[in-house]
């Protein structure tokens, strides 16, 4: 026993009072009360390890003291041990049933009492360490309970990543996440050039994150600040939690895991873009030369057509000429006309034939131009 151990000394009479007090003063440190309204008001101020009660007293007993203490919680638990000249059973019986935890007869042994308030306070440490225990493996357990449910949020993020499409989806969709953990974020995807979330272009953060971009490490520490840094992807956590070491570890775990899944989501979708960018690149460079290349047609397929109308005019124009000259009868006549005019419907019939063609080169570049809109939605 030590001296910091404190005991009340409860009881009316002062002798009875010193008596105890010798009994424990070289071994405990003594707090005494004459009154039972005494013994609450003083350890409603500070709590001693164990009470050593006198039943009779005027105002409140030791029964209605021993009631009250067990009805708070601060003193539920509080060692009580009655020290009273009534030895009936009755007596001892109703002293445990208020809440006492032993009883001692006067006059007191000194032996006696010593051992039975070494072995009340010896329980009493073992009641606390039971309860120090309890309340370790509730925390152990709410640790745990804590780390599987954000596992699982870290599970459904990485199922849902693969249905990101975009980049502003798969940032957005991280800071959600990262939110959900109670933390403050900003973002910044390194590409062609930086994009920021959840900070301005010419802020602090957005200053913050350009400096740690070309960082050889993944994860760094300015006070409450963590800087998570991944090939395509650099966050800033803005209120990380340096007073709860346990969830400081273990949000620093995930968010390395989170950046790492987002980057390689990110990582993808640049280079589908890229892809893309060179499609659409392609796609412009074969609708320039084919729109080129219609036009270029067009002109010959007008300047043909104007070809033949000329040749067949002339040719009409020499044959009306030659007629008056052949000396052909009528039927002749008519006959040649007729072949004439067969020839000119033959003519135009291609005529017709090579604007079909025009017509299904443009089709061709308007069939072009809608695949040119759907790359670019």
């Amino acid at each position: 026993m030590t001296h910091q151990t404190q005991i009340m000394v409860v009881d009316d009479t002062e002798t009875n009072r010193l008596i105890l007090k010798t009994f424990l003063e070289d071994s405990f440190d003594i707090v005494e009360a004459g009154s039972g309204e005494e013994c609450l008001e003083k350890i409603a101020l500070q709590q001693p390890d164990l009470v050593l009660l006198d039943i009779n007293m005027p105002g409140l007993n030791g029964y209605e003291v021993c009631t009250q203490l067990r009805k708070q919680k601060e003193t539920d638990t509080l060692p009580v041990i009655f020290v009273s000249a009534k030895d009936s059973a009755e007596e001892r019986l109703h002293g445990f049933e208020v809440g006492a935890n032993d009883y001692v007869i006067k006059p007191v042994d000194r032996d006696e009492l010593v051992k039975k308030i070494a072995t009340r306070l010896e329980h009493r440490q073992e009641t606390k360490r039971a309860k120090d225990d309890a309340k370790m493996a509730m925390n152990v357990a709410m640790e745990a309970m804590t780390a599987s449910s954000e596992l699982g949020q870290i599970i459904q993020f990485v199922k849902d990543s693969s249905a990101l499409n975009t980049l502003d989806a798969v940032v957005d969709a991280i800071c959600v996440m990262i939110q959900a953990f109670e933390l403050k974020v900003c973002a910044m995807v390194v590409g062609n050039g930086a994009t920021f979330y959840g900070c301005d272009t010419d802020s602090v953060e957005a200053k913050v994150l350009e400096r740690f971009q070309a960082s050889t490490d993944k994860i760094v520490h300015v006070g409450v600040r963590t800087i998570i840094r991944s090939n395509h992807l650099v966050l800033l956590i803005k209120n990380m939690p340096l007073d709860d070491e346990n969830r400081y570890g273990r949000l620093k775990d995930h968010l390395a895991v989170l950046a790492d899944i987002a980057d390689g989501r990110i990582s993808t979708l640049q280079a589908e873009l890229a892809v893309n960018d060179q499609r659409r690149k392609f796609l412009k460079s074969i609708i320039s030369v084919t729109e080129v290349q219609l036009k270029e047609t067009s002109k010959k397929l007008v300047a043909h057509e104007t070809a033949i109308y000329n040749v067949m005019n002339k040719m009409v124009d020499e044959l009306d000429a030659m007629l008056f000259g052949l000396g052909l009868d009528d039927d002749q006549e008519t006959k040649l006309r007729s072949l004439a005019e067969r020839a000119t419907q033959d003519l135009e019939a291609t005529s017709k034939e090579t604007s079909g063609v025009d017509m299904a080169l443009d089709v061709i570049l308007q069939s072009l131009y809608e695949l040119m809109r759907q790359e670019e939605e």
